[in-house]
């Protein structure tokens, strides 16, 4: 079953009244709201507020570069995302989620030829061993969002990642899109979804639904994330394969500028998911 949403625009303090601004907009999914994790008594009642209004708690998302040439900055940066992992744990959210990061100082993407190399592939997987032995979930998820300037960038990583971490809590964040970085695979984004599907979709803890256009003409290739609809992605085949997996999956949107934009996508992806007969 799909569990949908995206970001909500009106801030509030109180997680009830979040909770039912969520299901105002019909979301039946949200982002976890920042909340600091030595406040167990507000971490009780975001969970429980989300709770009563049947809304899944999607994902702890802690985006700052795990991979920091400065060691002072990775090694905060990894404590962090600890942090975030018991967070997810104990707000009852599906997951906790980074990049594998980038061979830099800072937390913006660059293309670096060492983001690809064995040794970011190694540490990537020590990292994810490190955070889920040190926090033991036992619901959540530790997942590394798909990104093209990451050494998790196509199927074959992912799969080949999950082998390797071999631990059960370490999950797939799918991000569809960010597997489109050519004209190849943004004409196939079905067969794409359909192939990580079978090879790991037991292992998916949430997902992004996003679209992304080609632009043209163009001589070299140029992809822009869009509002869903107005690009190529194979938006029913992306539902369907999630509406069939055997567990409760977040789709959650993402990257949009105003509340109209996501008010736009919302209604094409549940246009979607009727004519699939999903309901989300």
């Amino acid at each position: 079953m799909i569990r949908f949403g995206g970001p909500i625009f009106q801030a509030h303090d109180d997680p009830r009244k979040l909770a039912e601004a969520y299901k105002k907009k019909g979301y039946t999914a949200a982002y976890v709201p920042p909340v600091d994790l030595n406040d167990k008594h507000k971490i009780k009642e975001i969970r429980e507020a989300f709770d009563a209004e049947n809304i899944m708690l999607a994902e702890v998302g802690y985006w700052d570069n795990i991979a920091d040439t400065d060691e002072a900055k990775r090694k905060h940066n990894i404590e962090c995302l600890t942090n975030a992992m018991f967070l997810a744990e104990e707000i009852g959210a599906c997951c906790a989620v980074d990049i594998t990061g980038v061979y830099g100082t800072g937390s913006e993407p660059k293309f670096v030829a060492k983001n690809f190399s064995d040794e970011a592939f190694t540490d990537a997987v020590d990292t994810a061993r490190k955070i889920i032995d040190t926090v033991k979930p036992k619901n959540a998820y530790f997942t590394y969002e798909i990104f093209a300037f990451t050494v998790v960038d196509s199927v074959e990583m992912i799969e080949k990642i999950l082998k390797a971490v071999d631990r059960e809590m370490f999950g797939v964040h799918l991000d569809l899109c960010n597997l489109i970085n050519s004209p190849r695979t943004y004409f196939s984004s079905g067969d794409i979804m359909r192939d990580c599907v079978k090879k790991f979709g037991n292992k998916i803890a949430a997902a992004h639904a996003k679209d992304i256009k080609i632009q043209e003409p163009a001589m070299s290739v140029i992809l822009e994330e869009v509002i869903p609809g107005t690009g190529g992605i194979d938006m029913h085949t992306f539902l369907r394969e999630l509406h069939n997996l055997p567990h409760d999956i977040p789709v959650m949107m993402e990257h949009l500028s105003t509340e109209e934009e996501y008010d736009i996508g919302a209604a094409y992806i549940r246009k979607c998911a009727k004519e699939e007969g999903i309901s989300i």
